[in-house]
C-alpha cells in the first residue's frame, strides 16, 4: 500500500489531540475510508464510527481551532518526519503487532528503522556489574551487525547507547515523551540524544511534538521497542524495573528474550534471574544471542575484543596480567588490593572476554 500523503495532516491533526490512539484510527478509517472525512464528520457519523462519546466531543470540540495542514507545515519545518503504516519508512518488524502506532515520529537516519535489531534494557539504577556488562555486550552485538534499540532513560539504556557509539555502531532511542529539541526527555540524556543524531542513528516515538513526559506513556513506549525488534536483552534488573514490561511484551510478540544472571545477593540482578527463570535464554556472551537469532558464523566471525580498563585498580590488575598464567594470590599480593575487589575485577574482566581463567585461578590475557 503507498503512502497517501493528502491524509499525513490529518494523521498529524489527530496525533495532536490526543485521545486517538491504534485502535481509535483504525476505527475511523474502517468506517469513513479516510482520516480527511473522519476529520469533517458529524456527531452522529463519528458515534457510528465505534469511537465512544469522549473521542467525539473531543474532536467536535477542538477541530474548529486546529488547521492540520498548518499543523503539518510546521511539522515538516522542525525536521521531524511523520511517518504512518503505509511509508516506506514504516518498520515491517512494529506493523506486526496488535497495537502497532497508526504513527510515529522520527528524527535523524530512518533507514535503519527496518535494520536487524535488538534491544537492550534494564534499570535506571545499576551496578559496575551491570555497566561493564551492558558495554561488552552491546560492543559485541554492534560488531556483529546488529542495531541497538533503546529507551534514552537514565542507567542501562544510556549505557547501551553510548556502547554503541562508542563501537561506531548505530542505535535507535525510542522516547515516550516528544522528540523536539524542547522536550526530549529525560534531560541529562539530550546531549547523548544529539550524539545519536550525529552518529547515523535514528530518534523515534508516537508522539507529536511538545508531549511532555507523563508517566502512562513510558509503558506505552516499550511495547514499540519490543515490537520494533528481534528481541529483548535484559542486562540488569530489579524485580520492580520498567524492563521487565518490555520483556513481557516481547514474548507476547514472539520475540525472543534474553537476559543476563547476576548475584543472587544483589537486588539489581532479582529480576534478570527471575526472566531466567520463567524460561528466558540465560546469556553469558553475544554469541549466545547470536546463535539464537540465526546470526550467521560469517557475520560472528566480524566481532572483535577491544578492551579499555575503567578503573584505577583494574588498570593495576591490567598491566600485571599477560599471556603467561598469573594466579589470584599473585595479583592481590603485587597490587595489594583486596581479595574480594581482585576476584570481582576478574570476574568482571572474564564477561568482557579481556581474560581467561585458565584452571586453579591462574588467570591469562586474551
Amino acid at each position: 500500500m503507498e503512502e497517501n500523503k493528502k491524509e499525513l495532516p490529518f494523521y498529524h491533526a489527530f496525533s495532536c489531540l490526543g485521545g486517538f490512539g491504534p485502535q481509535k484510527i483504525k476505527k475511523l478509517l474502517a468506517y469513513f475510508g479516510t482520516l480527511e472525512q473522519a476529520w469533517k464528520a458529524d456527531q452522529e457519523s463519528l458515534l457510528a464510527a465505534d469511537i465512544g462519546q469522549a473521542a467525539t466531543k473531543n474532536l467536535l470540540e477542538k477541530r474548529g481551532e486546529t488547521l492540520p495542514e498548518k499543523l503539518f507545515s510546521e511539522l515538516e519545518k522542525s525536521g521531524i518526519r511523520l511517518i504512518a503504516q503505509e511509508s516506506f519508512f514504516y518498520p515491517p518488524q512494529l506493523k506486526e503487532i496488535p497495537s502497532a502506532p497508526a504513527v510515529i515520529y522520527g528524527r535523524g537516519n530512518l533507514e535503519i528503522l527496518k535494520n536487524k535489531s535488538l534491544a537492550v534494557v534494564g534499570s535506571r539504577k545499576f551496578t559496575s556489574y551491570g555497566k561493564q556488562v551492558t558495554r561488552s555486550l552491546c560492543r559485541d552485538l554492534v560488531r556483529a551487525g546488529l542495531t541497538i534499540v533503546s529507551g534514552l532513560a537514565l542507567g542501562i539504556d544510556a549505557i547501551a547507547h553510548q556502547a554503541t557509539l562508542e563501537t561506531e555502531g548505530l542505535t535507535i532511542a525510542v522516547l515516550g515523551t516528544g522528540i523536539d529539541d524542547q522536550t526530549i526527555y529525560p534531560r541529562d540524556n539530550f546531549s547523548l540524544a544529539r550524539q545519536i543524531l550525529e552518529s547515523g542513528g535514528a530518534l523515534i516515538t508516537e508522539y507529536p511534538p511538545l508531549t511532555p513526559s507523563l508517566k502512562q506513556n513510558f509503558p506505552a513506549r516499550n511495547r514499540i521497542m519490543a515490537g520494533l525488534t528481534l528481541g529483548v536483552l535484559v542486562t540488569e534488573a530489579a524485580l520492580d524495573s520498567g524492563s521487565l514490561i518490555t520483556a513481557r511484551l516481547a514474548l507476547e510478540y514472539n520475540r525472543e528474550v534474553f537476559a543476563v544472571p547476576g548475584s543472587i545477593f544483589s537486588p539489581q540482578s532479582a529480576g534478570t534471574n527471575l526472566l531466567i527463570k520463567n524460561g528466558a535464554k540465560l546469556v553469558e556472551s553475544a554469541s549466545d544471542i547470536l546463535q539464537e537469532l540465526n546470526i550467521s558464523p560469517a557475520e560472528q566471525g566480524t566481532i572483535k575484543k577491544i578492551y579499555e580498563p575503567k578503573s584505577e585498580k583494574e588498570k593495576k590488575i591490567w598491566r600485571l596480567l599477560s599471556a603467561d598464567p598469573l594466579h589470584i594470590d599473585r595479583l592481590v599480593k603485587l597490587t595489594r588490593l583486596n581479595p574480594a575487589e581482585v576476584n570481582s575485577i576478574l570476574s568482571l574482566l572474564e564477561i568482557e572476554g579481556a581474560i581467561k581463567n585458565i584452571g586453579g585461578q591462574n588467570y591469562i590475557k586474551i
